[in-house]
C-alpha cells in the first residue's frame, strides 16, 4: 500500500472563498478605510480645487505654460490653499476675543479636522499646520511661499506647486503633457485637453462680472450640489485677481465692458475682505446686482461657519494688497 495519501484541505487553509459563497455573490471586505469612504461619497466638493481653477485661468491653452512675467500667481496659490481648506471644514480662525484687536489677516488659524482631503497639496499643508502652533493667515501664506527669514521654518515652503497642480489636472483629464524645446533645454508643458472645462470657468466668472443678474452655470466639474457655490465663485474671482490672471478670462470683451468687469472685481474684493461681509452695499456699476442676495441665502443655509468665513475674508485682504507685498 502506498504511503502517499491525499490530504483533505480545510476551508480555513485556502485563500479562495467556498464555491457556495461565490455563487451567491458573497464576498468579505479585507480592509476598510473610513476616510477613503468619506472622500468617495462626498458630492459637495467640486472636482477641481480652487487652486486648479486659478492655475487653469492663467495657463495658455495651446502652449501649456504660464506667463514667465507673472510674479503673483505662486503667492496667490498659497492663499487659495487656505481658502480651500476652510471651505472643506479643516481650518478656521482661532476663537479668541482678543483677535478683534488685530487686522483680519493677522488673526491666528487653528486646525479643526486633520483628516485627509484626497488632494496632496491640501493634505501636506494640513500636516504642517497640525504639527505647529497657531500662526496668522499672513504668516502661513508667507511660510508656504518660502517668504520668511525664519530658518527653522524654511522647510514649510511647498515645492513645485504649479507643476504639481498641472499634473493633477492631467490626471483629471483637463490637461495633457507635452515636451517642448526651449533653446537649450526641454520642458514639460501642459496644454488644455478639455476646453469645455476652462470655458465653463470663464462663463462662471463672466456671469458675476458682466451680467446684470448673475446666474451660475453648472457642469460635471462644478455641480449644483457643490457646497458654498457662491463663495467659491467669489474666491475664484478674488484669487484670479490676486494671481494677476483674471484679465485672461475677459479678453473676449470689448474695452468698456472689460474695464467695468475689472472694476467690479475690485469692488467685490474690497467688499469681502472684511468680516462680517457687508451685504447691504450695492454695486455702483449695475453688475451682478443680485450677488448680495445670493450670498445671504447661502450663508443662511450654512449657519455656524463664521470663523471659517472670517479666515476666507482674511485671505482676500492679503490678495487686496498683493502689489505692496511683492
Amino acid at each position: 500500500m502506498s504511503t502517499l495519501q491525499r490530504r483533505r484541505v480545510n476551508k480555513s487553509e485556502t485563500s479562495e472563498e467556498p464555491i457556495e459563497d461565490r455563487e451567491e455573490g458573497y464576498s468579505k471586505k479585507v480592509a476598510y478605510d473610513p476616510e477613503e469612504s468619506k472622500l468617495q461619497s462626498n458630492d459637495e466638493q467640486p472636482i477641481l480645487t480652487l487652486m486648479e481653477e486659478v492655475l487653469l485661468m492663467g495657463l495658455r491653452d495651446r502652449e501649456g505654460y504660464l506667463s514667465f512675467w507673472n510674479d503673483s500667481i505662486s503667492y496667490a496659490l498659497r492663499g487659495c490653499i487656505l481658502i480651500e481648506l476652510a471651505l472643506r471644514n479643516r481650518i478656521r480662525i482661532l476663537d479668541a476675543p482678543a483677535r478683534m484687536r488685530f487686522d483680519i489677516s493677522e488673526r491666528l488659524i487653528e486646525v479643526i479636522d486633520s483628516s485627509k482631503t484626497g488632494e496632496v497639496l491640501l493634505d501636506e499643508t494640513l500636516q504642517l499646520m497640525v504639527s505647529d502652533e497657531p500662526l496668522s493667515i499672513a504668516n502661513w501664506i508667507d511660510l508656504l511661499s518660502g517668504e520668511t527669514w525664519n530658518l527653522l521654518k524654511i522647510n514649510y515652503q511647498l515645492k513645485q506647486v504649479r507643476e504639481r497642480l498641472a499634473k493633477g489636472l492631467v490626471d483629471k483629464g483637463v490637461l495633457r503633457t507635452e515636451m517642448k524645446n526651449f533653446f537649450l533645454f526641454d520642458m514639460a508643458t501642459h496644454p488644455v485637453a478639455d476646453t469645455s472645462c476652462k470655458e465653463a470657468i470663464k462663463r462662471r466668472v463672466l456671469s458675476v462680472l458682466v451680467a446684470r443678474n448673475m446666474e451660475l452655470p453648472y457642469n460635471k466639474y462644478f455641480a449644483e450640489s457643490t457646497n458654498f457655490k457662491m463663495l467659491r465663485t467669489i474666491a475664484l474671482i478674488c484669487g484670479s485677481y490676486g494671481a494677476n490672471v483674471l484679465e485672461n478670462s475677459l479678453s473676449s470683451l470689448e474695452y468698456d465692458k472689460r474695464d467695468r468687469a475689472v472694476s467690479r472685481s475690485e469692488e467685490i474684493l474690497a467688499q469681502f475682505s472684511q468680516f462680517p461681509f457687508d451685504l447691504t452695499k450695492e454695486s455702483k456699476y449695475g453688475i451682478s446686482v443680485n450677488l448680495n442676495k445670493e450670498v445671504s441665502e447661502e450663508l443662511e443655509q450654512n449657519p455656524g461657519n463664521d470663523l471659517k468665513l472670517e479666515l476666507i475674508a482674511g485671505v482676500f485682504e492679503v490678495f487686496s494688497r498683493m502689489d505692496m507685498l511683492l
